[in-house]
């Protein structure tokens, strides 16, 4: 069933943009506002000159923009951009034609994608992009009923015909900044998802450790320290391994590992809830921003989403940061309480474990980290076309890349926290884990099986990358026990 949704310049929230993200169907209709411009101008700098001319001088112009090689960006930031396309051009009388706004509308009503490439590394070529793929130029590609479709066969499939393309048309789809408000907003869900994936991870490594919970004592948080997001993550923390009886004093001498009782974990471990909810604040005050900056995209550039992206980038380098320490400490037997030597399942000595599984995790936070310095560092004032010049595309396109090594830090965690579960459950097969860590290492186990013997890592990294950047743990998690906060 379609839900409707309204556009009309300044009510978008981001509980729609959410709903973009989720699959939701949606259809869209659009109001004029009570109070709106009924002009539309824009100036091209210098350098812009050669979309004044005729239609084939237009075309002609945008495609010298847009790069046609490499990766795409997720389709669903195409999407999004239309959505904030319409949102923008409602407020004007003579922002688009009519016949452009009737071709996003199809668009967005029939959920079709466009593909953005990443090589434009610039707003105005993805701009660009957008606009020759709703204009029709065959070659570049959308994503339609969930397959990937060139323009050209799309058209043919659903009837339409290539759009005219007028100065006004060109001025206005181009001098917006959509796409990286786009990412931005898929960012922004990308990092809540791992910010809970990692709270997952933490509850199967107390599992596998037989961890000390007092660190995550509802008192210490919500009477001693009671920060918002750091309350949240020892809430989540306390109903992941809720009926565990591995993190109990009982489970901790039944196994052994320990040289008497345990007064805390490593910091790593302990000091979870002030880290992950410090991460967690970052992507809060980014939400808060894009509540309102959906509403108003600027016309070039929009620096204060490239100062939160720089911010977010440097917390998520930290979740990874975090996380690679605590799987680090699942390879040493000391560490680890009395898990075996390297995690290896059966046969020490013939079977290597998990050494260069982890390695990679370190590796891969080496590359994370050096995405850390800020974009905004960069931006500029041309003193030829007097105008800013900021970075926010550039920092968008970064985030997207530290979300992509963080979800294979996570999924390395995850990988190796489910081996520390499993070696713990055969040694103490009458004892119970909580009730949203069984269930995480239920359905992990459905992608990848215990180690018992060496074979190769690669496919089951693959595998735990795949899991935790689809949601698929997180998803049955919060299906059994519900929503994470």
């Amino acid at each position: 069933m379609s839900t409707p949704l309204t556009i009309n310049g300044s009510s978008l929230k981001m509980e729609d943009m959410n709903a973009v993200l989720a699959g939701e169907q949606i259809t869209v209709n659009l109001v004029k506002p009570l109070h709106h411009n009924s002009k539309f101008s824009f100036q091209y700098e210098p350098e812009q000159s050669p979309f004044s001319g005729p239609q084939e001088s237009l075309l002609d112009s945008l495609k010298d923009y847009v790069r046609y090689d490499g990766e795409l960006l997720p389709a669903e930031t195409g999407l999004l951009s239309l959505y904030l396309l319409l949102n923008h051009a409602v407020k004007y009388d003579d922002a688009l034609s009519d016949e452009w706004v009737d071709r996003v509308l199809f668009f967005v009503n029939h959920r079709i994608e466009p593909c953005l490439h990443q090589a434009n590394r610039t707003e105005l070529s993805a701009m660009s992009e957008l606009f020759l793929i709703l204009h029709g130029e065959e070659e570049l590609v959308c994503r339609y009923q969930g397959q990937l479709i060139t323009v050209g066969d799309l058209f043919r499939e659903t009837g339409l015909s290539k759009l005219s393309c007028t100065k006004q048309d060109t001025a206005f789809i181009t001098s917006l900044c959509c796409v990286s408000t786009a990412m931005a907003v898929y960012t922004v869900s990308e990092a809540a998802r791992l910010t809970k994936t990692a709270d997952i991870c933490v509850a199967m490594q107390l599992e596998a450790i037989r961890g000390e919970t007092g660190a995550f004592d509802s008192r210490l948080h919500e009477l001693g320290r009671p920060y918002t997001s750091q309350i949240e993550v020892a809430d989540n923390v306390r109903r992941l391994i809720s009926g565990s009886e591995f993190t109990t004093e009982r489970g901790r001498e039944a196994f052994g590992g320990d040289n008497g009782p345990r007064c805390q974990d490593a910091i790593s471990i302990r000091a979870v809830p002030q880290t992950h909810g410090g991460v967690r604040d970052t992507v809060r005050w980014l939400k808060e921003q894009l509540d309102n900056e959906i509403n108003a995209i600027p016309d070039q550039s929009n620096p204060l989403l490239g100062y939160l992206l720089d911010l977010l980038i440097i917390g998520l380098i930290d979740l990874g940061n975090i996380s690679e320490r605590r799987s680090f400490r699942l390879l040493d037997s000391k560490l680890s309480y009395g898990l075996p030597m390297n995690l290896v399942g059966e046969n020490p000595g013939f079977n290597h474990g998990f050494p260069v599984i982890q390695a990679s995790a370190a590796g891969i936070l080496g590359e994370m980290k050096l995405l850390a310095i800020p974009n905004s560092a960069f931006a500029k004032y041309d003193p030829i076309t007097k105008k800013y010049r900021c970075a926010t595309f550039a920092s968008s396109i970064k985030v997207l890349n530290a979300v992509a090594l963080l979800n294979k830090i996570l999924g390395i965690e995850m990988y190796m926290a489910a081996q520390g579960m499993d070696l713990a459950k055969a040694k103490l097969a009458d004892f119970a884990f909580g009730a949203g860590s069984s269930e995480a290492l239920r359905t992990f186990r459905n992608f990848v099986q215990t180690v018992k013997v060496n074979r190769f890592a690669s496919p089951d990294m693959v595998a735990a990358d795949k899991v935790v950047s689809e949601g698929v743990v997180l998803n049955a998690v919060e299906n059994a026990i519900g929503q994470l906060r």
